[in-house]
């Protein structure tokens, strides 16, 4: 019978009967290991047979004269040695005990179990538990013995009992025997806490006694215990010659120049006449130590196969092809100037579209480390060039700390989201880039807390951000751009095959045979549960869907097909729609697109005229430049209806509210220009807009339709909403020669100059 066969409800009977071990003057508690000694020459012919592993058994501490209370246990293995066997095992529960009989000088029983009675709610149990943990707590600090005194743990709200047994081997047998014998929970919980508030009594006593000894020691044993201790702890920390001759030797053996060496000479010695453990001592060492940890002329053997490059780039990312001849073309320039390329790789594009991964990427490449410094929310200038040693707690900036960690002086040393760099009081980290990312200036590049210069001229720094817009224009100018654009739904489709679902599955340790999703099932994630640029949120479902299956695979034991129509049961219902409401014909409405770091996102324009004294009503969480868009769209659209249509628009009486839905995300940029204006006029003059178009171009005063940028992630916007009927401004025309060939097939484009084009196709003018 196993440990788990035993169940613990209010009189439950154990089939058969069991053999009795008798005369234990210390009860044993449930739900604790036991070790039973029984002398050979008594025991051996009756109990031998008996004793044997995976066997229970019973004991009680008196003669069976009447209904006993006794433990059952279970035995794990038995031992003999001088004549005494000792029996291992696990009790589990208590027990009466009943139907006794007498065979061959063995006592055998039927066992019933035997629980405590709860006689106290949740409170009282709690309310005890804080006495106790507060006694054991008091105990534990000066438990020097290991005893089992520890925190309450988080079940002895559902278990009281259990937490309660486990103190049993800490006591005498006396305490152990009324916590056994108590028949209700609450008496259980009043003799532990007397037992415990006992022994603090006596550790109290003792620690008294304790004090009154060593308060009686001699001054004079006390001085030079003092004496010997200090200097323990000084040879222990740098005061001893084998200290100070390792420190000499390390400093001897750096491959650095003599100025390194010099510096760290005089910092030993300065350290050396320091008085232990003063904060001081504690600032040489550490600097010393950090200097040596620093791998002055050690560099990582760098593998130059190009064609491994591509084979690596192939594996690790589909699609992005510009993207990936680019980066070999830099490995190329690299190999063929023997590593001294000058130009800082920046890769922009909205989130989740591969920039982290394409620098470890070319690290695996190159065989080189790979470290990266995530400088997202970083304002302090100390962050990246390090603290002055001044104070205690001061550390090496951001590029020191990564080289150190690499352990080389030529990783692929990656600065994630240099774009969300701050500047506040405490400096400008932009700034302090400056230096680290010159290869004018970075052979000789000066951290303050090293305060030494550290070549970088080796190490191959990139860079990522989401837009251009918010970086350091000096830092900018160091920098070769890379973008990476939105990915496209046929190339998130294939991405979800090749890369994702292998490497989920990989995760949470699944095969393909056993959970498989179906390309139908792909598609309909991508079209109604995602509309990112990147496939970061495509992941995250795909491990939702897999983890979901995967409980399916234990607890059924079968094959999971995800398919089309089990979606919504994996996912829930679709965060978007395609609704032909959507592309119907409005009043006031635009479907205008727009670019932001997240990638390209259509973006409605709504307008409305309403009775009021010739009020403009701007909201949606709007920049400068989007404010002063709506004044040029509206002396626009005011011009084209008095004097093109010969209608005088009379506002004197009438407001007019111009909105950009989703207020929370804010919003700035002059693309939306043409829409605006198209949405005012068609409010002015009640004439629908054709809601199958999208539109995006920044409009001058005068009427012309101005060129704008994100041209590709904003006709992935548009097909995303399923629209596919787009109007550019006409100089961005060469823009779409550039855009995936899959992606020009899909859509319709029409080029405008002038905002009477616009007006002419949206509002038939």
């Amino acid at each position: 019978m196993s440990e788990n066969d035993v169940t613990l409800s209010e009189q439950t009977s154990l089939k058969d009967s069991y053999p009795v071990l008798v005369g234990f003057s210390k009860a044993i508690l449930p739900d604790t290991d036991v070790a039973i000694n029984i002398e050979k020459p008594m025991f051996e012919e009756k109990y031998a047979s008996l004793l044997v592993s995976g066997a229970n058994i019973a004991t009680t501490d008196r003669l069976p004269d009447g209904s006993l209370i006794g433990t059952m246990i279970m035995i794990h293995y038995t031992k003999e040695h001088d004549g005494v066997y000792t029996v291992i095992g696990r009790s589990l529960m208590r027990v009466k005990l009943e139907e006794i009989s007498l065979s061959d000088g063995i006592y055998y029983a039927k066992l019933v179990s035997y629980p405590y009675e709860k006689d106290c709610d949740d409170d009282t149990i709690a309310a005890y538990a804080n006495i106790i943990s507060t006694s054991v707590t008091r105990l534990a600090s000066g438990d020097k013995e290991g005893k089992i005194y520890k925190e309450i743990p988080p079940f002895f709200l559902q278990d009281p009992d259990r937490w309660i047994n486990s103190f049993g081997p800490a006591f005498k047998n006396a305490d152990t025997n009324l916590l056994f014998y108590a028949k209700k929970l609450s008496e259980r919980l009043e003799h532990l806490a007397v037992a415990i508030g006992v022994q603090l009594d006596r550790y109290k006593i003792k620690e008294e006694i304790e004090k009154k000894i060593q308060d009686n020691i001699e001054k004079s044993q006390r001085e030079y215990y003092l004496r010997e201790e200090l200097k323990v702890v000084n040879e222990e920390l740098y005061g001893s010659d084998d200290e100070r001759a390792k420190y000499e030797n390390a400093i001897a053996e750096l491959n650095a120049s003599d100025e390194v060496k010099d510096k760290l000479t005089r910092e030993l010695n300065k350290m050396m006449t320091l008085q232990a453990g003063s904060p001081e001592s504690f600032v040489s060492k550490n600097y010393i130590d950090t200097v040596l940890a620093l791998p002055w002329g050690k560099f990582s053997e760098e593998n130059r196969d190009i064609k491994r490059a591509r084979e690596v780039l192939e594996e690790d990312h589909y699609g992005i092809q510009d993207v990936k001849d680019r980066i070999i073309e830099y490995l190329v320039v690299h190999n063929l100037s023997d590593g001294n390329v000058t130009n800082i790789l920046c890769l922009v594009g909205p989130p989740g579209v591969g920039k982290t991964s394409i620098a470890a990427s070319i690290a695996r490449a190159l065989g080189r480390k790979y470290v990266r410094a995530s400088l997202g929310g970083v304002h302090d200038e100390a962050e990246i060039r390090g603290h002055r040693r001044t104070y205690i707690g001061s550390m090496p900036g951001r590029i020191i700390a990564g080289i150190k960690n690499a352990g080389t002086s030529n990783p692929v040393f990656l600065l994630d989201e240099i774009d969300k760099l701050g500047a506040d009081y405490k400096g400008d980290p932009s700034n302090a880039l400056l230096e680290v990312l010159d290869p004018a200036q970075n052979s000789t590049y000066q951290d303050h807390y090293i305060d030494l210069p550290f070549d970088l001229s080796k190490v191959m720094f990139i860079t990522t951000a989401n837009t251009l817009q918010t970086m350091s224009k000096p830092l900018l100018d160091r920098m070769e751009i890379i973008e990476l654009g939105s990915y496209l739904p046929e190339e998130k489709h294939l991405i979800a095959v090749k890369f994702l679902i292998p490497k989920q599955l990989n995760n949470y340790h699944l095969s393909a045979e056993q959970v498989s999703i179906t390309d139908a099932a792909i598609d309909k994630i991508i079209r109604f549960y995602t509309r990112e640029a990147g496939v970061r949120r495509l992941e995250q479902l795909i491990g939702k869907i897999l983890r979901k299956a995967a409980v399916a695979v234990v607890e059924k034991d079968e094959q999971v097909l995800v398919d089309e129509k089990d979606v919504e049961e994996y996912l829930g219902i679709p965060k978007f729609t395609e609704s032909d409401a959507f592309l119907q014909d409005r009043v006031g409405v635009v479907h205008g697109l727009a670019w932001t770091e997240n990638g390209g996102e259509m973006l409605d324009v709504e307008s409305l005229l309403m009775k009021g004294k010739d009020k403009k009503i701007v909201t949606g969480n709007l920049g400068n430049v989007m404010k002063e868009s709506v004044e040029i769209a509206l002396s626009n659209a005011r011009e084209y209806a008095t004097e093109k249509l010969g209608k005088e628009i009379d506002l004197s009486e009438k407001d007019l509210h111009v909105h950009f839905p989703d207020g929370a995300v804010p919003k700035d940029g002059p693309s939306a220009g043409c829409a605006i204006s198209t949405a005012i006029l068609s409010t002015m003059l009640g004439t629908p807009v054709k809601g199958d178009y999208a539109i995006t171009g920044e409009l001058s005063l005068v009427g012309r339709v101005i060129p704008i940028g994100g041209v590709k992630e904003k006709c992935v916007a548009a097909l995303r909403n399923g629209i596919k009927k787009v109007i550019l401004p006409a100089e961005n025309k060469k823009d779409v020669t550039a855009i995936p060939e899959t992606l020009r097939e899909q859509l319709q484009f029409t080029y405008v100059e002038r905002i009477e084009e616009v007006y002419k196709i949206l509002l038939g003018l």
